[in-house]
C-alpha cells in the first residue's frame, strides 16, 4: 500500500460568502452576528492584474469586504464585471459560502498550484492585487468546496492596502 500523499493544507484562515449586494450583507453580519468592522475594497484593473479563469486571460472586477473575529477572517465578495468563478457560483447556486482560504505547506504559491494540479485539482481562477497573488483551486468537486491560496509579500513591514472605507466604523487598531 502506498503512503498517503503529503498534506497540503496546514490551516484555515478565512471563510468567504459570495453575494449580489455586499453593503446589505455586511450590514446583516454586523446586526445579526456582531461581526465587524469591515474593510471595503474594489478589486479591478488596473490594480487587479494577471487575471485568468481556468488558464484563459480575462478581466474581471469585484467588491470585497474583510472583517476579523480574533485571528479568523471573514470575507464577502460581490462580482462586478467580467467572467469569474464568483459569477458562475451565483448563477448556479445563488448567494452563499463560496470558498475557504487555507495556508498551504508548499514553499510558494506556484508550487502549491502545481501540486494541486498534479492531484487533479487545477487552478480555477488567479490574479494579483497590490503585491498579493491569489489562486482558487477547483476542489469543489472532490472536496465539495473551493480552496483559495495566497502569497503575500514577505518584506518586513508589509501592510495590506488601506480600504476605500470601513463599515460601520474605523477600528482603533487597523489590521496589518
Amino acid at each position: 500500500m502506498l503512503p498517503p500523499p503529503k498534506g497540503l493544507v496546514k490551516s484555515i484562515e478565512q471563510v468567504c460568502v459570495v453575494v449580489n449586494d455586499l453593503d446589505k450583507t455586511i450590514e446583516e453580519f454586523v446586526e445579526k452576528a456582531g461581526i465587524g468592522p469591515w474593510a471595503v475594497y474594489t478589486y479591478a484593473p488596473p490594480d487587479l492584474k494577471n487575471m485568468r479563469v481556468r488558464g484563459v486571460e480575462t478581466s474581471y472586477g469585484m467588491r470585497l469586504a474583510l472583517a476579523w473575529t480574533g485571528t479568523f477572517m471573514w470575507e464577502v465578495i460581490q462580482p462586478l464585471h467580467g467572467p469569474s468563478i464568483y459569477r458562475e457560483f451565483l448563477d448556479r447556486h445563488g448567494e452563499g459560502m463560496h470558498h475557504v482560504l487555507v495556508q498551504h505547506t508548499c514553499g510558494s504559491l506556484p508550487e502549491a498550484i502545481a501540486e494541486f494540479e498534479r492531484r487533479g485539482c487545477p487552478a480555477a481562477m488567479e490574479g494579483h492585487y497590490k503585491g498579493t497573488d491569489f489562486a482558487y483551486i477547483e476542489t469543489d468537486g472532490p472536496l465539495k468546496m473551493i480552496l483559495e491560496l495566497v502569497q503575500r509579500p514577505t518584506t518586513p513591514g508589509y501592510r495590506r492596502p488601506d480600504p476605500e472605507r470601513w463599515y460601520p466604523f474605523v477600528p482603533e487598531v487597523p489590521f496589518t
